[in-house]
């Protein structure tokens, strides 16, 4: 299998260094080189919820002063004006409301003086508020030293707080006008550690506008001479580099080499001072040797990371490899870069028999694997080859994979031992700042391998508009991120000149047979919705409204997609058990093959694990067991605040969606008039270019099928791609696709979801897409497979939509998404209230009413 193609599960390179043979000359380090890729099945699992969102809500309710004391029993040491975190610790066998406080680094300093430690315990333990601290002065105290706190959390909150507080005799100080981080960093008395002098002017807030235009600049081009330099590859690529990634490589190989200290670290005497925590250590904190590429998709990141493999094995020497008669070494995607003498160790560490001994592994130039197979053998604990290797190298592709913090996947890869690490991502923050913290841990950057330091120092500063943390937030990025556009110019000319790309629509009239079956499904349907807005329960009947959506799109492509209505009655107390989870999971598969990308209404992002309550609602598994918890014992419905309960939530066995995706139909063969829009297209292009491809994407494989008929009977060769296709068809598939041979096919037929992830389709100059997809995103994603390096003829993509339908008021939708998604970064995200009225307006315009 290609690495190329194992794009779609995640891959991970692992390049090992091995002992003995060709490399004999050379130290072997026991670790390769590992690439993580990902596959259309893949999927982001979170294990617990993330409460991020209840971060951004948080408000600063004031500030608190105390003391630390145990001093003289603790090895931990901090600096004046060091910040601190507040850490319970219930089964203290003296007090079970003792509070750690620990340094930085988690070297535990003392505790909180027990009359203050029993008062904060209560508002810890219930979440009412977020207790930081910063130790002002007295660092080098024997036995005590003061303790400046803030309390953050929800508004709703405040006066539980401040309630507990004053029963136990405390009260709390107004907030300073400074906020933020500045707020931490103001506090002077005395201290002997760093001083700063108080800025002149006050901090500034800024609007969400700057904030937009500052996070639009983050990642602009960046100027610095060590990333404008170039550098060849090793001889043994053949590929050649363009001008960008001649540049990224010259910074990749950097970064690997370079001697410096990490961003935001400086040395004083002999300790090593982090400027932004003022902690301090004698040990020299390790510097990130890797980074973030963040090349936009199509610029040929894969080549640069090939590149480097083989470019930077050690002492800045390039990774010695052996010379082979060239009929020996057979062609994978892979080897279409490297010269076909060069002969490399490589492994794809894949399927029920792979080799699973880490000393056979070792071996390996390089491993490639998905996050799929990774987090499966990390839940095997000490039992994962991949978790017994230092690796010399491990490199993430679509990294952005990782971004929830609390996912197994997640978990698995930070997991992993390196000495290099990369992470390949167009999209390095996706919906907010959040998303950028997994990937500075993973980089293993200090201090932000806690969470509480990035949180506190980067994330709310920034949310909060403060310019300093935004200056920060920049600085940091700069140092470990390279990012070119499309449109980014070198020496005035752009990174890639790729053909122009054109987007038509293709306005299609319904037959009267069609339209006359389309009114009759939209009527029906329109007056039992119409009828839940008047009873208010439309959410609560969401299932049975995405249903009715769906088989008035179905309609749209051909009437034998047409799917049965499921019963529209939420799940009766008359019910057998059995008969209850039947329902449930026919409401949950109506969902979730309705193709909508529905979101979950708790994290407000693609359904992961989803599962299904009593009253017919579905979530994210961790989202909805996360409320379970924080709400017990009576926890509601987020949607329609119905009783929920752990043990009642169902999820559909992926068996069970798995053989609902195709069903042969017994009917009788016959065409739509968007087949025969499509067909008149595919046979006009080819009078005019016999040589053009094209792609055929639609969100339903049945429609993909019932295409193919009229695609043989008018003798075109064509292949396929979707989702149910094992991984080596799928491999096939595009090389196939891609070959430009006479006789190759001129024709795929493609799923939206499986054209969406690190796909190569540049064969294709065309693309007819049959029907729109709820997230614009999906859409423009499955063009850049064939908008991409490599590309050598103007793009022209057909986008089929039927008049006077639910598929017109979907482009309304859509573009109503992309607004937010431009306005959105980096400001408060949608709260739960909000999700459901912009979901019951969303209804209003899809079926007019």
């Amino acid at each position: 299998m290609s690495w190329m193609f194992k794009r779609d599960p995640v891959w991970k390179y692992l390049q090992t260094v091995q002992y003995g043979g060709v490399h004999g000359n050379f130290p072997r380090l026991s670790y390769p080189t590992f690439f993580p890729r990902f596959e259309f099945h893949d999927i982001i699992p979170p294990d617990d919820f993330l409460t991020s969102d209840e971060e951004l809500d948080s408000v600063l309710f004031g500030t608190l002063r105390g003391h630390v004391v145990g001093l003289r029993y603790y090895t931990g040491v901090v600096n004046n004006n060091e910040m601190v975190a507040l850490q319970r610790e219930p089964n203290n066998p003296y007090d079970k409301n003792a509070i750690k406080v620990n340094n930085v680094n988690g070297n535990q300093v003392g505790h909180v003086k027990k009359d203050l430690a029993a008062a904060l315990a209560y508002i810890m333990d219930n979440k009412l508020a977020q207790v930081e601290g910063v130790v002002p002065f007295g660092a080098n105290n024997t036995f005590t030293m003061p303790l400046r706190m803030t309390l953050w959390g929800k508004e709703e909150n405040r006066k539980a707080v401040l309630d507990q507080l004053k029963k136990h005799g405390f009260k709390l100080a107004p907030a300073p006008k400074t906020f933020g981080f500045s707020l931490e960093s103001g506090w002077s008395s005395g201290r002997a550690g760093p001083s700063y002098s108080m800025p002149v002017h006050a901090a500034v807030q800024l609007t969400t506008e700057q904030l937009k235009t500052e996070f639009d600049k983050l990642f602009e081009d960046l100027k610095e001479d060590d990333k404008t330099h170039e550098m060849e590859p090793a001889e043994a690529i053949e590929t050649p580099l363009l001008p960008h990634q001649k540049q990224a490589l010259a910074w990749m190989v950097s970064r690997e080499n370079s001697k410096e200290l990490p961003p935001f670290w400086e040395q004083r005497n002999d300790l090593y001072y982090n400027t932004i925590t003022n902690f301090s250590e004698k040990d020299r904190p390790e510097n990130v040797h890797g980074g973030i590429l963040a090349d936009d998709m199509g610029l040929g990141k894969t080549l640069t990371a090939i590149a480097v493999i083989l470019t930077n094995f050690h002492d800045g020497k390039p990774l010695p490899v052996e010379r082979i008669k060239k009929n020996q070494l057979k062609k994978d995607q892979f080897g279409q870069h490297i010269k076909s003498d060069v002969h490399l160790n490589f492994y794809v560490y894949y399927g029920p028999d792979r080799i699973r001994d880490p000393a056979l592994l070792s071996k390996q130039d390089i491993v490639l694997t998905t996050y799929n197979i990774l987090t499966h053998d990390y839940g095997m604990k000490g039992d994962s080859p991949l978790h017994n290797i230092r690796w010399l190298r491990v490199i993430l592709d679509e990294g952005h994979a990782i971004r929830n913090p609390n996912a197994q996947q997640t978990k698995a890869v930070l997991y992993l031992e390196a000495e290099r690490r990369w992470v390949l991502t167009g999209t390095p923050i996706q919906n907010s700042l959040k998303d950028l913290w997994s990937l500075l841990s993973f980089l293993k950057l200090k201090p932000f391998l806690d969470r509480e330091w990035w949180h506190r120092t980067i994330q709310r500063p920034v949310t909060m508009g403060d310019e300093g943390g935004l200056r920060r937030l920049q600085s940091l990025v700069k140092n470990i991120t390279l990012r070119r556009t499309k449109t980014s110019k070198i020496k005035g000319k752009p990174v890639l000149e790729l053909p122009e790309r054109k987007v038509f629509i293709q306005h299609i009239t319904l037959s009267d047979e069609e339209r006359k079956i389309y009114q009759t499904v939209k009527n029906e349907g329109r007056d039992t919705i119409g009828r839940y807005f008047n009873e208010g329960t439309v959410l609560a009947h969401y299932a049975d409204v995405l249903g009715l959506l769906l088989r008035l799109r179905q309609i749209c492509c051909h009437t034998h997609l047409l799917t049965n209505a499921v019963s529209s009655s939420v799940p009766s107390g008359n019910d057998t058990p059995e008969e209850l989870r039947k329902k449930l999971i026919r409401k949950m598969k109506l969902i979730l093959s309705s193709g909508s990308d529905e979101e979950c209404a708790i994290c407000l992002d693609s359904l992961t694990v989803p599962v299904i309550t009593h009253c017919a609602h579905v979530f994210c598994k961790p989202c909805i067991c996360q409320v379970i918890q924080n709400e017990q014992p009576h926890a509601k419905c987020p949607l329609c605040r119905n009783d929920i309960h752990g043990d009642n939530l169902l999820e559909c066995p992926p068996e069970e969606l798995a053989c609902d995706t195709e069903k042969k139909s017994n009917m009788e063969w016959t065409s739509s008039s968007k087949i025969n829009a499509l067909m008149h297209a595919l046979i006009d292009l080819r009078k005019k270019n016999p040589n053009i491809k094209s792609l055929v994407v639609s969100q339903f494989t049945t429609f993909l099928s019932l295409i193919e008929t009229p695609l043989r009977a008018s003798g075109f060769v064509f292949t396929r791609l979707d989702g149910s296709m094992a991984q080596k068809k799928r491999v096939e598939s595009i090389q196939c696709f891609q070959n430009t041979e006479a006789g190759s096919p001129t024709i795929m037929l493609l799923s939206l979801k499986a054209g969406g992830v690190g796909l190569n389709l540049s064969a294709a100059s065309r693309v007819f897409l049959m029907d729109p997809a709820w997230n614009p995103a999906a859409e423009d994603q499955c063009f850049d497979r064939c908008h991409r390096l490599g590309q050598k003829q103007e793009v022209i993509i057909t986008k089929f939509i039927v008049k006077d339908s639910v598929e017109e008021n979907m482009l309304k939708i859509q573009n109503t998404k992309r607004e937010l998604a431009a306005g959105a970064f980096g400001t408060k995200k949608t709260n739960a209230d909000e999700m459901k009225q912009a979901k019951i307006n969303e209804i209003r315009t899809l079926i007019d009413l």
